[in-house]
C-alpha cells in the first residue's frame, strides 16, 4: 500500500517536471494601429508586470469576446460596470514564480493577493495568452488573444479579452 502511495507521489512529480515550462517568458507589448486598448507584459527581477491600457477611457474597454444572445445583455453590462472600475489604466505585478509559458508566446499569470484594480477590491486576478492561426485561400492570419481576468471579493468574475492581429505586427516579443 505504502509503495502504491509513493509510485503514485513519483509519477505525479515526473509529470510536473515534464509539464514545466522549457521556454522562456518574453516581453510582450501588443496594441492596435488605431490605439484602442494595449497589453504589455514585462519582468522586472523576480516579478512579471501587467499594464493593461484603455487608450480611450475604459468606458470602452473590450468586454465581450464570443456569441451572445439577448438572455447575455444584464450579464455583459454588468461586466462593463465592473471593467469600467477598474480604471483606464490597470498595472498589475506578478511574482514570476507564478507565470507559467506553455509555448512560445502562450502564457498565463496569476495572483492570489486581495487587492485593489483602480476602485475595485479582487481577491484574485491574472491573465493569459493563446494563439491561433486561420488560413483563407493560401493566406495565413496570425491572431494572438490576450484576456484580463479577475475574481471580485464579492465573487463576482470579470473578464476583458482583446485579440490583435500578429499578422499586421501589432505584437512585438522580445526575451527577458
Amino acid at each position: 500500500m505504502l509503495i502504491g502511495i509513493k509510485i503514485k507521489q513519483l509519477l505525479l512529480g515526473a509529470t510536473l517536471l515534464v509539464t514545466n515550462s522549457v521556454y522562456s517568458i518574453t516581453n510582450l507589448e501588443c496594441t492596435t494601429e488605431i490605439p484602442t486598448t494595449t497589453a504589455i507584459v514585462n519582468q522586472s527581477n523576480n516579478q512579471v508586470w501587467l499594464q493593461f491600457i484603455h487608450h480611450n477611457g475604459a468606458h470602452l474597454a473590450p468586454i465581450h469576446n464570443g456569441i451572445i444572445t439577448m438572455n447575455d445583455l444584464p450579464y455583459v453590462a454588468r461586466k462593463g460596470e465592473l471593467i469600467s472600475k477598474m480604471g483606464d489604466i490597470i498595472k498589475l505585478p506578478f511574482d514570476a514564480k507564478n507565470c507559467k509559458v506553455h509555448e512560445e508566446g502562450n502564457y498565463h499569470c496569476f495572483s492570489n493577493t486581495k487587492t485593489m484594480i483602480g476602485s475595485l477590491e479582487v481577491e484574485s486576478y491574472g491573465f493569459f495568452t493563446h494563439q491561433t492561426k486561420s488560413f483563407l485561400f493560401g493566406t495565413v492570419f496570425s491572431e494572438l488573444n490576450f484576456r484580463l481576468y479577475a475574481r471580485t471579493t464579492e465573487g463576482e468574475s470579470i473578464e476583458s479579452e482583446m485579440v490583435y492581429a500578429l499578422s499586421s505586427n501589432d505584437c512585438r516579443f522580445d526575451k527577458f
